[in-house]
């Protein structure tokens, strides 16, 4: 029983080679979009640029740019670090009504 799983052990300084060809590495990028030609296939598309916002947003439902307070997109302006949400969202509302109250735009 062994010694059939010992039989697929390459030797000592067997190179194991996963693609070749049109597969490997190197060549992929230029010669498979000639084999889908070839086959007369169309090449499927490559995969848009997969973001933390667009995970964010496909996973909940929210934009994680959109204020929760007024609605308009945010900007990133810095990280307070050790801070609750909800302590930093009563921060926001008071800064909004002494603005308010002030005249002065938020």
């Amino acid at each position: 029983m062994i010694l059939r799983y010992v039989s697929h052990i390459p030797q000592h300084h067997f190179k194991m080679v996963r693609y070749y060809g049109f597969l490997s590495n190197r060549k992929r990028g230029r010669l498979l979009p000639l084999v889908y030609l070839a086959l007369g296939e169309k090449a499927p598309k490559q995969p848009g640029l997969l973001t933390y916002a667009k995970q964010y947003k496909g996973f909940t439902g929210n934009d994680p740019y959109q204020c929760v307070l007024c609605g308009k997109r945010m900007v990133f302006t810095g990280f307070t670090a050790g801070s609750k949400n909800r302590e930093l969202l009563n921060n926001r509302r008071m800064s909004m009504r002494e603005s308010r109250r002030l005249g002065v735009p938020a």
